[in-house]
């Protein structure tokens, strides 16, 4: 083969390369893959942790739900009142820290029929009601393609978006302590990720502080 034609299809197998590793939004990013396949109900349930899955000191409260409807997934400003467009299904439950329920903490999962349906919906979520002062900041590290953390005293809320999926863990009376929320959404955000490919949900809250603190 010619030194010319050698140069030739160099340039081309990179262009290859360079070209499927930035194709699509479905590729697998540094936050893992968008959830893209609209998951069965059991599914959603998995990916919420149980007991032994959560930060220190936190066990479930009751048995996880399964929602009948996506009104609680329409965030604020007075929009609860039916589903958001293109909600699918859901499921939710509640954790108690060391056996009170004083200051509990709530996880809300919310898949929609699309990621445009979804980022609106996030998109309220975040806003909140409007009725009280609130404080947004960056999670310590990125989360599913969007992630923050609303501080809206006393509570504070963790959010996350990844593909037709929100994610919403709140604590109450939180202190500015955001760790539980922030390890809790990065674990649901991967439990996700391994039900969508076919895999158990194995991820906890620890496994994601463990990575934090290596950071």
């Amino acid at each position: 083969m010619s030194r010319t034609r050698t140069t030739v299809l160099t340039v081309l197998l990179g262009v290859t390369a360079l070209t499927s590793c930035s194709s699509g939004s479905g590729e697998e990013t540094g936050t893992g893959k968008p959830i893209t396949k609209q998951l069965a109900q059991g599914d959603i349930t998995q990916a919420l942790p149980g007991n032994g899955e959560m930060p220190k000191g936190w066990s479930l409260h009751h048995d996880k739900g399964v929602s009948e409807s996506g009104e609680y997934c329409s965030g604020g400003q007075g929009e609860r009142e039916k589903s958001p467009k293109g909600w699918t299904r859901g499921g939710s439950t509640s954790y108690e820290f060391n056996g009170s329920t004083d200051n509990m903490m709530y996880v809300q999962i919310c898949q929609f029929d699309s990621p445009e349906d979804a980022k609106n919906a996030y998109a309220s979520w975040k806003r909140g009601k409007g009725d009280n002062d609130q404080t947004e900041q960056a999670t310590k590290s990125k989360v599913g393609e969007e992630s923050a953390v609303i501080l809206r005293e006393p509570s504070a809320y963790a959010y996350s978006r990844t593909g037709t999926v929100n994610i919403e863990v709140r604590v109450e009376e939180s202190k500015g302590d955001t760790t539980g929320v922030e390890d809790t959404l990065a674990a649901i955000v991967k439990r996700l990720q391994q039900v969508q490919d076919g895999k158990r949900a194995t991820d906890t809250a620890a496994d994601e502080a463990a990575k934090a603190n290596k950071k």
